[in-house]
């Protein structure tokens, strides 16, 4: 479905989002900001576990 993918690229994307921001603080501030970092991590693997296609299951 539609909704698989579209919700697979928004999580992906809020997760190079985070990721971003932690790049950012570190160079410029030189911490990192854990609340963007854990974040990033449970994005990514939420994007990461949602399937891209039904798996079709053969009957005989």
């Amino acid at each position: 479905m539609e909704i698989r993918w579209i919700l697979k690229v928004l999580f992906g994307l809020a997760a190079v989002l985070c990721s971003v921001v932690v790049g950012i603080m570190y160079t410029k501030l030189s911490f990192v900001d854990w609340p963007y970092v854990i974040g990033g991590l449970i994005l990514f693997g939420v994007a990461f576990l949602i399937p891209r296609k039904k798996k079709k299951i053969k009957t005989e």
